[in-house]
């Protein structure tokens, strides 16, 4: 399994523009927030991409500077913030964003397991959105902020193979202790079953503790 701690901030990135473009007599530039993929680095740039939703067409982006390659691998799932610059419209390709943040997120890839196992995966989470991105499953949850928390997603191997595979998501802890709240964010790969070609949905099943009337979420191709 493939862990980052949720939302730390890297401070790795050595930037030549930031932020400092919008002064207090230049324009206003609004904030957008993505879950992005690592491309990698090319001379002056870390670049990104991402999906906004379901099969939508990737969206570049770039920032002046270079990731640290020890730290971050191509193909890291991150949480990146960043304003566009004049002349640019969300959903465009841009290889030159105003940089307000990059944070790591919880990531995995989703594991198939006996039923019985994958059932068990039902630890209660306060989930608060969960959509798809590609070959992605992204959420929101509301839940303590304790070191060493994963998030995990099962495929249930007598649904594998079959039209609609059923998964479920769990969160679990070394050690649960009294901490305060936060919203965390993940994103889990579920190409190993998604790309199947008998896939045809996947349904996942999440102990939901923010909104027990949404439990079971679907994802059609």
């Amino acid at each position: 399994m493939r862990q980052l701690p949720a939302l730390i901030t890297i401070a790795i990135l050595m930037l030549a523009t930031t932020s400092c473009r919008d002064d207090h007599d230049g324009p206003t530039y609004a904030i957008f927030q993505n879950i992005v993929t690592f491309a990698g680095n090319s001379e002056t740039t870390a670049n990104f991409e991402y999906q906004e939703s379901d099969d939508s067409p990737m969206v570049f982006l770039g920032v002046k500077g270079n990731l640290t390659d020890e730290r971050v691998k191509k193909g890291t799932r991150l949480l990146l913030t960043y304003s566009l610059p004049e002349g640019f419209d969300y959903g465009q390709n841009c290889n030159d964003v105003i940089l307000r943040g990059i944070q790591t997120i919880y990531t995995d890839t989703v594991t198939p397991l006996p039923s019985p196992d994958a059932i068990a995966f039902n630890a209660p989470i306060g989930l608060k959105t969960m959509t798809r991105s590609g070959s992605y499953i992204n959420f929101t949850a509301t839940m303590p902020q304790i070191a060493g928390r994963d998030y995990s997603l099962a495929a249930d191997e007598a649904t594998v193979g079959s039209s609609t595979v059923s998964m479920y998501l769990t969160t679990t802890v070394k050690e649960d202790k009294p901490t305060y709240n936060s919203i965390q964010t993940g994103s889990i790969d579920i190409s190993p079953v998604w790309n199947l070609p008998t896939t045809r949905a996947i349904e996942i099943n999440v102990n939901n503790t923010y909104n027990p009337n949404y439990t079971k979420f679907t994802f059609s191709k």
